[in-house]
């Protein structure tokens, strides 16, 4: 006879906190976890996409209340490495801004080794480090605390500038080139089983030679071009000049890929950290408003949308001025006349819903302008259909399925 197992009641002795935690959690998404990049990987490419820095608010390897630098890119290349995805993932590199004591195995480490990390990645992506007599400190050292201080922030206005720069969605994009390594600790007492360890270290902005060979396609003459066509060198703002820059790689010497990989990792990635508690989250979120923002469509209507695979969708379907080259559907006098309009190739606009038919609104209340849509495919039994976009000719897809969105005729306009 099996061993007859009673549930243990722990409600009855938690109370009223079993509801709390339920209603509190109940309507956030499915935490999937966070994939770690494989080891072993070399020349791999990945793309810029956030720089910043942020104070420490948990445990961890900055201590809490000091700052620290996060830098961010998606892997572009390879797509796979030892039968694990790898396109899509994120790579990064965060750097103390500050003194760090000795803990367990790792040595006390002072802020002026930190920095030297910190400059180093900037020289890395062709960015020197700030010259002239406004990042001087006094001479002798210390002997003018207020122009030690002034000289501080203005090197520090110079790195933000920088920062916003090599990440700017109206530039081209920068590239850098990665490996990973893997190493296990020996085990001890406090760690029996230690877990390998995923070091990522960035060598710097990847070459279109390194491009071209790892695609296949290895041209002698690639790194001939003419100077003149190249884009201008990051301009910074008015705290800081322009630095002696290396061109990042213009978008025509990136590996081809679909644009709508970055963003279904964005928007899983802020999906699982809805509301920004973990860098990954920040991270993600910022990129996502920034590539809405650069397709057209405000910072209200981002900050309206429904959730973070709305901004997603923002990015993949930029917004169309309303016109009235074509009088709505929703005008003709019976839905017979709308069916028997609905075909395969005919032109509609379509303003974004939620699965219930409810438009999208920003934060105002009002509704997003619908979009000019060329219908793909007819279900005549359902009154459905799939559309793509007059502007691109791309899909009107589910930004989490990546599979067209099925629309019902109504919504046509």
């Amino acid at each position: 006879m099996p061993v007859q197992q009673q549930m243990s009641s722990f409600a009855s002795r938690m109370g009223g906190r079993v509801a709390a935690a339920n209603a509190e959690h109940a309507a956030k998404p499915v935490d999937t976890g966070n994939r770690r990049l494989p080891p072993g990987l070399r020349n791999a490419i990945a793309k810029l996409s956030a720089m910043y820095t942020k104070q420490q608010t948990e445990d961890g390897k900055t201590p809490k209340g000091e700052t620290f630098f996060r830098a961010s890119a998606i892997t572009l290349f390879p797509e796979q490495h030892n039968g694990q995805k790898v396109a899509g993932m994120v790579t990064q590199v965060m750097i103390p801004l500050c003194d760090l004591p000795a803990k367990g195995d790792s040595k006390a480490k002072s802020f002026s080794e930190n920095w030297f990390e910190f400059q180093n990645l900037f020289k890395l992506l062709g960015i020197a480090p700030p010259t002239g007599p406004q990042y001087e400190m006094s001479n002798p050292p210390g002997s003018n605390p207020a122009k030690d201080m002034a000289a501080g922030q203005q090197i520090e206005a110079y790195y933000f500038a920088a920062m916003k720069t090599l990440t700017d969605p109206q530039r081209p994009p920068v590239f850098i080139e990665f490996s990973t390594r893997g190493w296990t600790p020996p085990p001890n007492a406090r760690q029996p089983k230690p877990e390998e360890m995923i070091f990522e270290t960035w060598h710097g902005l990847a070459s279109p030679e390194t491009i071209a060979k790892l695609n296949g396609q290895y041209n002698p003459a690639a790194g001939v071009k003419d100077n003149s066509a190249a884009p201008p060198a990051p301009t910074f703002n008015e705290f800081a000049p322009p630095p002696t820059a290396t061109t990042p790689l213009t978008a025509n010497t990136a590996p081809q890929q679909d644009p709508d990989d970055e963003v279904a990792a964005l928007v899983e990635t802020a999906t699982r950290d809805p509301d920004g508690s973990t860098d990954d989250g920040v991270a993600s979120h910022r990129r996502l408003e920034e590539l809405a923002w650069a397709a057209g469509w405000t910072k209200d209507q981002t900050a309206g949308a429904a959730d973070w695979a709305a901004v997603g969708d923002m990015v993949l379907n930029p917004p169309t001025a309303p016109t009235q080259a074509t009088p709505p559907a929703s005008e003709q006098t019976t839905q017979g006349s709308k069916q028997l309009a609905v075909g395969v190739g005919s032109k509609w606009k379509f303003a974004k819903r939620t699965k219930e038919g409810t438009k999208l609104k920003n934060n105002k209340g009002e509704e997003f302008p619908p979009n000019d849509v060329e219908i793909v495919t007819v279900d005549d039994a359902a009154k459905t259909c799939t559309l793509k976009m007059v502007k691109d000719g791309k899909d009107v897809i589910d930004i989490r399925s990546k599979k067209p969105v099925v629309v019902k005729w109504e919504w046509l306009e």
